[in-house]
């Protein structure tokens, strides 16, 4: 089954963006050249499938807009200015974030990443960020009742479900799950026909108490097992010669006695023995390693003034003597 990115409800037409998990860190059998740019492939298709999104009349983000509660400054601006200058191209869009289990911590004291995004957003009318403090948002769309459920860390998904609504959209477990499990009971109690959910990175569909669950699929797979070998493929030795593999992350099955004799040019490798469920992560090139220089370049691309550098430097190196 195809990843969902569009839908139509009633009259309306609805751009679904499945998890984007923006601000994860690829690093596991990832060489030093090529960090980074796993990164950027999921942020560059994000910008995209944002820059596109004045063709629908909603476009709802299934949860998990961000890898961890709290990432880097630099991912939430990103984010922000996505969201903000694709609703101000096109106001005729409402634009929904619902939140994930990724975007919230347990800790109810804590604010992160969604509550930043949420504080600047706000202002433009057409985005709606649904989270555990507001949740139970329901919108007429193309003429349907729809309703929103984010995830919540403390009251069980069922509770949240109070109201009549024909669609319902959610960041639900499906197989699963404790306080989080699809209510569908209580979801064709009120009425609901059919309902969507993220958290789940595989799509799927199927019904359950008379509702038609369907799984969207994250934005991209992240992981091995997360699609159909379209980005994460798994090889025998024997089948690694000819095979373009740049864009791929790559995990190697070795037969007893087998071994990798030569660098394979691909995103991410990590070998798994026949036999054995346990990953290894193959020992990749890392290149001569020049601390100062590295630290020459960041500040050269942040346009740091050289006396910055010089007491940033300092206290590293106090720093490093110390321990």
């Amino acid at each position: 089954m195809q990843r969902i990115t569009e839908i139509e409800i009633g009259t309306a037409s609805v751009g679904i963006l499945g998890d984007p998990h923006l601000g994860r860190s690829f690093v596991r059998g990832v060489s030093l050249e090529k960090r980074g740019l796993r990164e950027k492939m999921v942020m560059d298709d994000f910008r995209q499938r944002l820059k596109a999104s004045g063709k629908y009349d909603a476009f709802i983000c299934m949860g998990d807009l961000f890898d961890k509660w709290a990432v880097p400054y630099s991912v939430v601006f990103d984010a922000v200015w996505a969201y903000l200058q694709a609703a101000r191209a096109n106001p005729g869009t409402q634009y929904f974030v619902i939140a994930g289990n990724h975007d919230i911590s347990r800790d109810l004291e804590k604010k992160g990443a969604l509550d930043l995004f949420e504080l600047i957003v706000r202002s433009q009318d057409n985005i709606h960020v649904v989270r555990h403090t507001d949740y139970n948002l329901f919108e007429e769309i193309g003429g349907v009742v729809v309703a929103f459920f984010p995830f919540h860390p403390t009251v069980p998904a069922e509770e949240l479900v109070t109201d009549p609504c024909d669609i319902a959209f959610g960041h639900w477990d499906t197989i699963f799950g404790d306080h989080n499990m699809i209510p569908t009971k209580k979801l064709a109690e009120m009425g609901c026909e059919v309902a969507y959910t993220g958290h789940v990175h595989l799509p799927d569909e199927f019904e359950r108490d008379g509702v038609g669950v369907i799984q969207v699929g994250s934005m991209q797979p992240y992981a091995h097992g997360e699609d159909h070998q379209e980005m994460y493929v798994t090889l025998y030795l024997d089948e690694l010669a000819g095979k373009d593999l740049r864009d791929k992350c790559v995990r190697l099955r070795l037969n007893p006695g087998e071994r990798l004799e030569e660098e394979v040019d691909c995103l991410q490798l990590t070998i798994q023995r026949v036999g054995s469920t346990q990953e290894e992560t193959e020992e990749v090139s890392m290149g001569d390693f020049d601390l100062m220089k590295l630290f020459g370049q960041a500040f050269e691309e942040a346009g740091v003034p050289a006396e910055v550098q010089g007491q940033i430097l300092t206290k590293f190196e106090e720093k490093r003597l110390a321990e």
